[in-house]
């Protein structure tokens, strides 16, 4: 089930966006604010965001920046505004958004745009890892001592999200496996990527298919 994330300061339009979008079957949950919402973001790391551009405490703009610069986080945004102005869609085109909506929201466009933006991210995952594992099956050649010299830059911790994300595990079935929150297994993700220098959004899945012979669990 894909997992939506609506972040409105409307309470009536949040919770009507809520009923609409988990009727045709999805997983639904909501944030008041900008804050609120880039926290829901870190725990449940959702597949696709509708987020209202006028909000306190941090703007749907803003908010948009924040995500784009985590690693790992790949969702679609899909914008809301009451007055769609030539001004906003061009500040939020550059900034890489997916859509916009114009409040009252159109329930057939919202559905539409939801099936759509899904399609693509799925698409698009599809090839990243198609890529990635063309890539990895030309150059998987990584003995022993590289894969060890790796690894003890890890902790006991890390090593086991290592080892699940190579099963091909998402971050809330880690979660789940380890007695963790999401939030943490995002943390320890992170770490793994700084520790280690890897650079691009799926680095970490990269490395641990590439050293999957060499990872276990004790």
């Amino acid at each position: 089930m894909d997992k939506l994330l609506v972040i409105e300061d409307e309470l009536i339009l949040r919770e009507n966006l809520k009923e609409l979008l988990t009727i045709h079957g999805y997983d639904v949950s909501t944030a008041r604010d900008g804050e609120e919402g880039l926290h829901a973001i870190k725990e449940t790391n959702p597949d696709l965001v509708i987020c209202d551009i006028r909000m306190p405490k941090l703007n749907g703009y803003e908010l948009f920046e924040e995500v784009k610069s985590m690693p790992e986080k790949f969702m679609p945004f899909l914008f809301l505004s009451a007055k769609v102005e030539q001004d906003d869609i061009r500040k939020g085109m550059n900034l890489g958004a997916d859509d916009y909506l114009t409040k009252p929201v159109n329930k057939t466009d919202l559905l539409a745009a939801v099936q759509t933006r899904l399609k693509l991210r799925n698409k698009k995952l599809s090839e990243v890892s198609e890529r990635t594992n063309k890539n990895l099956t030309e150059k998987l050649d990584v003995d022993v001592t590289e894969a060890e010299e790796i690894l003890s830059k890890l902790s006991k911790s890390e090593k086991r999200i290592l080892y699940y994300v190579a099963q091909g595990k998402s971050t809330q079935e880690i979660a789940n496996l380890i007695n963790l929150s999401p939030k943490t297994v995002e943390n320890h993700r992170h770490h793994i990527s700084k520790k280690l220098d890897l650079k691009g959004g799926h680095s970490v899945l990269t490395l641990a298919l590439k050293i999957k012979p060499h990872l276990n669990l004790k």
